[in-house]
């Protein structure tokens, strides 16, 4: 495989099944803690449909202009279609916090992914983009397991109303970090949202398929192909070298 050091000052990551793993299984246990809350609040129903309505949120924001969902209306939805009636204040509120906990509760961190960080950071300035409907989620996990030293700049779209590939995420970081997009190398798995996403910004990119992601996109007529692919997240040391 090829280098990708020459002109590179900073490495972009993503996130879920990139730095971790966040595929299928953790999105069960998800929905899973989820359907166990709305059945104590509001009775039986099928989990089935509930993990298929969770499905069509999650892909909803890639359609149109890939604005973010707002994880308070979808939730409030999600009571509506399955219940036919709208939470209180105070059970949107314990819904929103049974997402928190089974999403930051769902997160592991192997140790050789702080140990490649620790190795990069001493020749590269590193950066996080992540879409996810709750910051808070996403930079708690973070600073749970101790990977937010590493990041001079930490983007969630939550935080700006649109999911990569929007342009609006990649500059937000560049315009943080200083730094031109041709100088920036994003690693993700998500074939729309961070390779299509940070490509059409003018970084190079790099594809890792270490892990099952839980949504996929196909290749469509004049997408642009990654600049390198990996199998596992080790094997950037060795094309940085």
């Amino acid at each position: 495989m090829k280098s990708l050091a020459p002109h590179l000052k900073a490495l972009v990551f993503d996130y879920g099944n990139t730095l971790i793993e966040f595929g299928p299984d953790q999105v069960e246990s998800c929905d899973r803690a989820l359907s166990h809350a709305l059945a104590q609040m509001f009775g039986p129903h099928d989990f089935e449909r509930l993990s298929a309505l969770q499905h069509h949120e999650r892909r909803s924001p890639y359609a149109g202009k890939f604005i973010e969902n707002d994880l308070r209306d979808i939730t409030k939805r999600l009571v509506r279609t399955l219940f036919e009636t709208d939470p209180n204040h105070e059970q949107l509120d314990e819904l929103l916090e049974v997402r928190f906990q089974a999403m930051t509760s769902a997160v592991r961190v192997e140790r050789h992914v702080h140990e490649l960080l620790e190795r990069l950071s001493q020749r590269y300035r590193l950066g996080l983009i992540s879409n996810y409907p709750c910051s808070r989620s996403i930079n708690h996990s973070l600073k749970q397991h101790h990977l937010d030293r590493w990041f001079e700049a930490i983007v969630v779209s939550a935080d700006h109303g649109r999911v990569k590939p929007h342009p609006s995420l990649f500059e937000a970081l560049t315009n943080r970090m200083e730094i031109a997009p041709e100088h920036a190398l994003f690693v993700g798995d998500n074939w729309l949202g961070d390779i299509q996403g940070a490509k059409r910004f003018g970084m190079r990119a790099a594809l890792t398929t270490q892990y099952v992601p839980y949504e996929k996109f196909d290749r469509q007529p004049g997408d642009h192909e990654p600049d390198v692919k990996i199998g596992h997240l080790l094997e950037l040391a060795g094309l940085l070298d």
